[in-house]
C-alpha cells in the first residue's frame, strides 16, 4: 500500500453546485468568494432531514486530518455563517457515518481575515465529507467561504481495479451531477451492455441495455428522473459487472 501525504484546498462546493474563490491564507469580503443557501435542500445522507449543507467530493479516498475554515466573511452576511455544523463521511457516498459535531468561529469581516482552525478528523477514511450546518450566527441563510483539510490519499497497488472491464473504458461525468449523468463507454469489443441503476436500500431502480461496438464510443444520459441520493450503478458485460457509485444533489 503506498501513501502521499499532502494538504490541499477545496474551492469546488457542492450543495446547489455553487463555488468559492480561494486565496492563500487571507479571504476577501466579497459576497461572490463564498457560498451561500437560503432554501433547504435533500442531503446525500438518508439519515438527515433536509438542510443546508455542503458535500465535497474528494474523487479519491483519502486519511482526513485537521481542517481550516473561512467562514463567510462579507460584513453584510456575517449572520450567515454556519455556526454549529455536523460533519458526516462516506467512502462510496451510499453509507455514511459521524464524524462529530463542531462549532466554527464567526468571521471578521475584514479583508485580513485568515480563517480559523476547525476540527481534527483524526485520520477518518473517506472520499466524500458532508457539512451540514445546524445553526448559524442569526441570520436567515447558511454560508461558508472555503476549506482546507489536510489529507493523506492511500493508493492500493498490485490489485487489478474493479472498477474496469476487461475491453471497455468507462467514464462518469460530471459526479456529483444535478440534473443528469453522461455515462462514456469507449469499446474495443462488441455485445450487449446492461445498465443497472440502485438506491441505498439495494432496490432496483431502472435497467436499460446497449450495444456496444468495437472502436466506437457510446454515450448515454442516465439518472435524470432520480430524486436527489446516492446511488450505485452497476454494469454487466460478457458474465462480468463493475459498480460505480453516483450522487445526485438537488438543483437550485
Amino acid at each position: 500500500m503506498k501513501k502521499f501525504i499532502f494538504a490541499f484546498s477545496i474551492c469546488m462546493l457542492f450543495q446547489q453546485l455553487a463555488t468559492a474563490q480561494c486565496y492563500p491564507d487571507r479571504h476577501s469580503t466579497n459576497f461572490f468568494d463564498g457560498w451561500l443557501s437560503c432554501e433547504p435542500a435533500m442531503s446525500p445522507n438518508p439519515e438527515r432531514p433536509e438542510s443546508h449543507f455542503i458535500l465535497y467530493d474528494f474523487e479519491n479516498v483519502f486519511k482526513l486530518g485537521q481542517m481550516t475554515i473561512w467562514n463567510t466573511n462579507d460584513p453584510s452576511y456575517l449572520d450567515s455563517g454556519m455556526k454549529d455544523v455536523a460533519i458526516d463521511y462516506s467512502r462510496d457516498g451510499m453509507t455514511w457515518y459521524h464524524a462529530g459535531d463542531f462549532v466554527l468561529a464567526q468571521a471578521s469581516g475584514l479583508s485580513t481575515y485568515e480563517g480559523d482552525e476547525g476540527p481534527n478528523l483524526n485520520d477518518i477514511e473517506a472520499r466524500y465529507l458532508l457539512i451540514t450546518a445546524l445553526t448559524n450566527y442569526g441570520g436567515e441563510c447558511y454560508g461558508l467561504s472555503e476549506m482546507n483539510v489536510v489529507g493523506e490519499e492511500v493508493i492500493i497497488s498490485a490489485v487489478e481495479d474493479p472498477t474496469t472491464l476487461a475491453c471497455v473504458e468507462i467514464n462518469l461525468y460530471p459526479n456529483p451531477f444535478a440534473t443528469q449523468i453522461t455515462l462514456g463507454l469507449s469499446s474495443e469489443c462488441d455485445g450487449d451492455m446492461n445498465i443497472m441503476i440502485y438506491d441505498g436500500g439495494g432496490k432496483l431502480l431502472s435497467t436499460q441495455t446497449t450495444q456496444l461496438v468495437k472502436g466506437q464510443e457510446t454515450q448515454l444520459q442516465i439518472g435524470g428522473d432520480l430524486p436527489s441520493g446516492a446511488y450505485a450503478l452497476f454494469l454487466e458485460y460478457g458474465g462480468k459487472t463493475v459498480r460505480r457509485n453516483i450522487v445526485k444533489m438537488n438543483r437550485s
